[in-house]
């Protein structure tokens, strides 16, 4: 799981007032990319995996109401790739849902 300070450098976040908000967010994101994907990472931690979290997480972050100015905040192009690459990929090994068979 993505660490509150990792997620504070990467979206430059200096304060602690968000930081109950921020932990939320990230464990969403991380369940979200696991959910999205159908995937787990392949250890303990995870380059990649780490990497579509804190993207998720932050566009989160930064978007936090889903319209502004009329226009809808989409998912950007980089996280959907990751999500992709992660997807695909048989490094990462496949979620297994709450029966234990695979999805």
């Amino acid at each position: 799981m993505v660490e509150l300070d990792r997620f504070k450098l990467y979206a430059r976040v200096d304060y602690a007032d968000d930081d109950p908000l921020i932990l939320s967010m990230i464990a969403a994101a991380d369940n979200a990319v696991r959910d999205m994907t159908g995937k787990l990472p392949p250890g303990e931690t995870d380059e990649l995996f780490d990497m579509a979290v804190l993207q998720l997480s932050a566009h989160w972050y930064e978007n936090r109401t889903p319209v502004a100015d009329g226009g809808v905040h989409e998912v950007p192009f980089t996280i959907q790739v990751l999500l992709s690459h992660i997807a695909l990929s048989s490094r990462y090994p496949e979620k297994e849902d709450v029966d234990g068979a695979a999805q």
